[in-house]
């Protein structure tokens, strides 16, 4: 059965790196880290970032998370993480171990 499972979550894994989310997440990426303007957002949100509530760490949030590349990218990384959540939990189920590699 371990072999079995392990050919099986490897199949997963190749699944997962080959679907439309994955790949779109890989280019949202490279267009957030190519945006120039985005990047001076982040250095300046990284500076304040201690102070939540400071009003410039407020408004800097806001500017990066309705940028739409972001929000994209956000959206995605939610669903991504919640599926490899039900993955954990399915994977607990079958093994009766607590599987933490693959958070």
């Amino acid at each position: 059965m371990d072999l079995e499972l392990i050919e099986k979550i490897d199949d997963l894994i190749k699944t997962l790196d080959d679907s439309l989310e994955f790949k779109k997440i890989l280019a949202l990426k490279k267009k957030i880290y190519e945006n120039e303007d985005l990047k001076r957002k982040l250095e300046e949100f990284n500076r304040v970032k201690d102070n939540i509530y400071d009003q410039k760490y407020v408004s800097l949030k806001r500017e990066i998370l309705t940028i739409p590349e972001v929000a994209e990218y956000k959206h995605l990384e939610n669903e991504m993480y919640l599926l490899v959540m039900a993955i954990n939990n399915k994977l607990k189920l079958l093994t009766g171990n607590d599987v933490r590699c693959l958070k």
